[in-house]
């Protein structure tokens, strides 16, 4: 007789699927219940808010869109990042002005560009700042810059003609080429075109005869690195004039203070490319070169006298005698301090009449000193004729002071 063998294998089998069935549904709970981490390039976005307005549209990356309501848009973007937005207005319209404040303080506000776009759009670029911000346009009415008939038989055709769609707010008629997002966001977000402008117009006296930079009307950007000693709280970047590359100029931003200042390069001397002048610093030297430390290059002018002292021009002249004087390499730190290039010409040209001094003389204002501290500014200016002449500004009195030759 044969016993039965009893087969345990179907069981086995059985048992170690149940086991791993429940080693994942225990595997997949613990996985459900693991809080999921945020991304890093999602934390690390910030928040634009755009209060939309029915006097025009908003244009921009659609893969920044967060949300979007009837009244509002709102874009995640990072930081350092360049934002364009291009304004539609709506028939009737253009765009006046916009504001960018941050969400957390509102008197905190940012830079922006704005520039022409198609038609009357505009486009507007600022650098994202590593905070929440608010968006807030601003739209005027094309009827108010309407001119007016001087004459009541104007048609109405000639009067649409004669509409201004969009005033010209450039100082000095400037306008700016070859900024690109890496320009922008090296000015961390302080860069202001209207302002970069003005102090360029004031410093170089563009509106002036006596400037050799009166026609300038176009200002830009260059490629070329800055390669020489730098400052932390500077940003250092060439620009040139009328798109020729051959006439540059140093700006150097000053951060903490908001100020430019603006060098001339001369290409002969790669080692004066390097050298600026910090409008608080105690002294300059600025011997030899063509355009040294703070020096915004060669600056010409003179004045003309009769009985009644300087009344400007470029010589003193009678039946006996012409007297002209040219000052070369004034830095313009140094004649903002002592009030401005028309004041310091003429202090300086009256004294050389005063010394009696004749013909047509030429002088290099060979070094200077500016001492907050003691509240006055010192220098020396070479002549053509031999020897020099010395002199001091103090600001406390308003006064020059003159010696020499």
């Amino acid at each position: 007789m044969y016993g039965r063998r009893s087969n345990f294998r179907p069981i086995i089998i059985t048992a170690i699927v149940m086991a791993a069935a429940v080693g994942v549904l225990i595997a997949v709970n613990l996985l459900a219940k693991k809080p999921k981490q945020p991304k890093e390039t999602e934390a690390a976005k910030k928040s634009v808010l755009i209060y939309k307005s029915t006097d025009g549209s908003v244009e921009y990356d659609k893969d920044l869109l967060d949300n979007e309501t009837d009244t509002d848009l709102l874009l995640n973007v990072q930081p350092t990042e360049m934002v364009t937005l291009i304004v539609h207005p709506i028939t009737g319209k253009y765009f006046d002005s916009l504001s960018i404040n941050a969400t957390g303080d509102i008197s905190e506000s940012y830079s922006y560009l704005v520039n022409d776009a198609d038609g009357d759009n505009k486009r507007i670029n600022f650098v994202m700042p590593d905070a929440d911000v608010i968006v807030n346009l601003k739209f005027t009415d094309k009827e108010t810059e309407v001119k007016q008939p001087t004459q009541e038989t104007k048609s109405l055709d000639t009067e649409a003609d004669e509409m201004v769609e969009t005033p010209e707010t450039n100082p000095y008629g400037l306008t700016i080429h070859g900024l690109t997002a890496s320009i922008l966001q090296s000015y961390n977000g302080q860069f202001d075109d209207q302002s970069f402008l003005q102090q360029l117009g004031d410093q170089l006296h563009i509106s002036s005869v006596k400037s050799e930079y009166q026609g300038v009307t176009d200002v830009t950007f260059s490629e070329k690195e800055y390669q020489g000693e730098k400052d932390e709280d500077k940003v250092y970047h060439y620009i040139y004039f009328n798109n020729d590359p051959r006439w540059e100029a140093l700006a150097s931003y000053y951060t903490k203070d908001k100020t430019y200042l603006f060098t001339e390069v001369e290409p002969e001397s790669e080692t004066s490319q390097s050298e600026t002048a910090d409008p608080n610093s105690a002294s300059q030297q600025d011997s030899g070169n063509a355009a040294g430390a703070g020096s915004s290059g060669s600056y010409s002018s003179g004045g003309s006298s009769s009985g009644n002292g300087y009344t400007g021009g470029s010589f003193y002249t009678t039946p006996e005698v012409t007297t002209s004087f040219d000052i070369m390499q004034v830095s313009t730190v140094f004649l903002k301090y002592v009030g401005g290039q028309d004041r310091f010409y003429s202090e300086a040209f009256n004294y050389v009449l005063k010394k009696g001094m004749t013909g047509e003389i030429v002088g290099t204002m060979s070094s200077y000193e500016i001492s907050t501290d003691e509240n006055k500014a010192t220098f020396s200016i070479s002549l053509s004729t031999g020897g020099s002449i010395s002199g001091t500004y103090s600001k406390t009195d308003d006064a020059f002071t003159f010696e020499g030759p």
